[in-house]
């Protein structure tokens, strides 16, 4: 460790070493068990043996690769000797968040007991539990649980539930199994507690309560999914997340205030005395009262560990380089948490205060002005919205275009007005009446909030289609090579263009189908050429929630996809159960044609030509033996290849199609029924001779599909077979000569595959 801060001022070792080590990081969190990993390990190895400067970085990158699976196995490995997946297990937890309170609690809690459930400190678990005694945050709870690993559906588009979970070790989902249960509601409110209570207390009944609440605790709880939203759309919702520029602000007030405590109290000091030491301590302690204050969240405590990097480098390096600092702050943040890699504050704050870096070398310090500060304000907004423009799009697939001039009057008033007025009351409040210096920051906040609700929406947030990583990586590496050598600026394309080439060289998929991991349920999206064509909505679960803004909607609007009709293939819940939210989105035009007498009509049989594509629907008028035969028979065909999908039809009006001659080869075919054992009969498969079937279905439903009749029926013709519940969305690209298939979990990262 001495080795290591006694080249502070000769950093090359340091600097290898920090290099290696995040290196390890990623390839490791990101492609563990691929053959990038393979070959990034075989490159340092060989680069190492033939170049010493190497064997740092080669040391940095095995520390790395141990530091990530360290981690891994003491915080996020279950232990299989202390639990029973599956199995009623007497749990004791304390409740962290009451997620809702509807037909019953559903909460998200910290489990006691069992004790070391992973090997140093207990996950946290989503609970389902009914009962009738009053439930709180810091409740500690004794129940029978059903724990079952944590799992959700998978798709390749929309929020990336089972990432979010693990980023927050939800490692669980529990069902109360027994009535039996011991609640304890006395909770010894800790310093945190006070504290967020108080503030509450100090805001409570001005109109804005719930930003300030946000802005001095970094807890959003009082904050509607609405103001959420606005924010996100206006581009200024990192001002709520408490990150680099509350920390530094805090710093600043620590920092001046103590400067001049201590002068007005001690006016002479030695010279010798290097005192902006002893200011910049001040400083930090206040900031870091701040985060503890905050309960340590994710971005302030990232935050606070760059200030201080940034002050150790300083003080301790006769050229103090930002740039190291900024290396070793990245190298300390993964130390403590290499997983922090898969969270998107990350990038974000670390390529912010890049870009400060860059600017703070480029524009020489010269007098202060109003013009030359507010010259300067416009400039680092412009910066850091071309800057942190490539991760917005790719994190967030848009970007907003009033962000820039919102930002421009938004950071420096909660910077200089509102930060400040607000730590001042907060401090002063106990011992002076604050209510009129409240009230005028109030009305302030008030009229700038509701001046920007009359921007109009369509200028707010603009949607934009996927950005590839390695369109990201080579941006950055384009940037990073365009600054450090201006006399090579040629050389700075070669990252871009060859991704450009690689574009154009890579082979295009003419169409493709889609059939999302919804659970029980069937929602199918055809594509060509940026138009799309629906086959069923997916279910609705408790008459609330459907899959249409999480997964259909997203998918769309990543890739841009107008949809010009939809059908769907009989009025049970687990295909129709998004109707009504899909008719709010104002997709009613899309029915026109294909169940032109109503949404809630059958559909017509008659030939589409979609996009060259030739579509046949058929549907017999009558009464079934079952509503399920009802159901809307689509066979799509390119001419070479096609895809059935024929709905929830049992084995009696398959025989029907048959004898009817009803066009049913097809390369892909989406299962009749989910696999039920009711359908798929021997001649049906035989008909339709199918190389590719595909089964939607739900994970360890109560059906347990697809049947396993079913799967051995489809094995004797040798079908490869694909199963929502086991590989999520299943993607099947059609090209000039043959098809891909390709599936959600199958991209999952290594930690997150069963």
């Amino acid at each position: 460790m001495d080795r290591f801060f006694s080249h502070l001022k000769q950093p090359f070792t340091s600097v290898w070493l920090s290099i290696g080590f995040v290196i390890g990081c990623v390839i490791t969190v990101f492609y563990y068990q691929t053959l990038v990993f393979t070959l990034f390990t075989l490159l340092i190895v060989i680069a190492s043996a033939y170049f010493k400067p190497f064997l740092p970085v080669m040391l940095g990158f095995i520390c790395g690769i141990l530091a990530v699976w360290l981690h891994f196995l003491c915080f996020y490995s279950i232990s299989s000797q202390k639990l029973s997946v599956n199995q009623p297990e007497l749990v004791t937890f304390v409740v962290q968040e009451i997620i809702s309170q509807r037909d019953s609690t559903y909460l998200k809690a910290a489990i006691t007991y069992p004790k070391n459930l992973t090997r140093i400190k207990s996950p946290k678990v989503l609970v389902t539990l009914k009962t009738e005694y009053p439930i709180k945050v810091g409740s500690t709870v004794t129940t029978w649980l059903k724990l079952t690993k944590y799992r959700s559906q998978k798709n390749v588009a929309g929020f990336d539930k089972e990432r979010a979970a693990f980023s927050h070790r939800i490692l669980f989902k529990a069902k109360q199994v027994s009535t039996a249960i011991q609640i304890s509601n006395a909770v010894a409110p800790n310093l945190i507690n006070k504290y967020r209570r108080n503030i509450q207390n100090i805001y409570d009944g001005t109109h804005m309560s719930w930003l300030y609440y946000a802005l001095m605790t970094g807890d959003k709880s009082l904050m509607s999914y609405d103001h959420k939203q606005t924010l996100q759309a206006f581009g200024i919702s990192h001002l709520l997340a408490i990150s680099g520029l509350h920390i530094g602000l805090v710093f600043s007030i620590g920092y001046f205030a103590f400067k001049y405590a201590l002068w007005f109290f001690i006016r002479t000091i030695k010279q010798t005395v290097n005192l902006s030491i002893y200011y910049s301590a001040a400083g930090f302690c206040l900031a870091f009262c701040y985060v503890y204050l905050s309960d340590f969240l994710v971005s302030a405590s990232r935050a606070l560990i760059m200030l201080a990097c940034i002050l150790i480098v300083y003080y301790s390096s006769k050229q103090a380089l930002r740039w190291r600092a900024l290396l070793f702050a990245l190298v300390l943040i993964l130390a403590i948490d290499p997983f922090s890699l898969l969270n998107p504050g990350l990038y974000l704050s670390f390529v912010a205060v890049g870009v400060i870096f860059v600017l703070v070398d480029r524009r020489p310090f010269g007098k202060f002005t109003f013009f030359t500060f507010f010259k300067g304000l416009v400039v680092l907004q412009c910066a850091l919205f071309v800057g942190l423009l490539p991760l917005t799009l790719f994190f967030f697939h848009g970007v907003s275009l009033i962000g820039l001039l919102v930002n421009l009057i938004a950071v420096p008033l909660i910077s200089f007005i509102v930060m400040p007025t607000l730590l001042f009351i907060s401090l002063l409040s106990p011992a002076i009446d604050m209510t009129l210096i409240l009230s005028l920051l109030d009305s302030l906040i008030r009229f700038c909030f509701e001046g920007l609700l009359l921007i109009p929406v369509e200028v707010r947030w603009i949607n934009a289609p996927s950005i590839a990583l390695p369109v990201i990586l080579a941006t950055y590496l384009s940037a990073i090579v365009f600054y450090m050598l201006p006399y090579g600026k040629v050389i700075s394309l070669l990252p871009l263009s060859i991704i450009i080439i690689d574009y154009y060289l890579t082979p295009k998929a003419i169409w493709q189908v889609n059939v999302f991991d919804v659970g029980h349920g069937t929602m199918i999206l055809v594509t060509k050429d940026n138009e799309g064509f629906v086959y069923d909505l997916g279910p609705i679960y408790f008459n609330r929630f459907t899959r249409i803004y999480s997964t259909l909607k997203p998918y769309l609007e990543i890739n841009q996809i107008e949809v010009i009709h939809t059908v769907i293939s009989h009025d049970d819940k687990d295909h129709s159960g998004g109707l009504d939210e899909w008719l709010k989105l104002g997709y009613e035009r899309t029915f026109k044609t294909t169940q032109p007498e109503g949404v809630d009509s059958s559909c017509f049989t008659q030939t589409l030509n979609f996009n060259n594509l030739h579509i046949t629907m058929s549907h017999k008028v009558g009464k079934h033996y079952s509503d399920n035969d009802n159901s809307c028979i689509v066979h799509i065909s390119d001419g070479i290849n096609s895809v059935l999908l024929p709905g929830d039809i049992t084995q009696l009006r398959e025989q029907e199609l048959i004898t009817e001659k009803t066009l049913l080869k097809s390369t892909v075919l989406v299962s009749p029924h989910h696999g039920s054992k009711t359908s798929s009969s021997n001649m049906f498969i035989k008909a339709v001779s199918p190389e590719v079937v595909i089964h939607s279905t739900a994970f360890k439903g109560q059906w347990n599909l697809p049947h396993e009749e079913v799967l051995k029926r489809y094995d004797t013709i040798n079908a490869q077979q694909y199963t929502t519940a086991e590989h999520g969305q299943i993607i099947v690209k059609f090209y000039k000569s043959g098809y891909e298939i390709s599936s959600a979990r199958a991209q999952s990262d290594w930690f997150l595959k069963d």
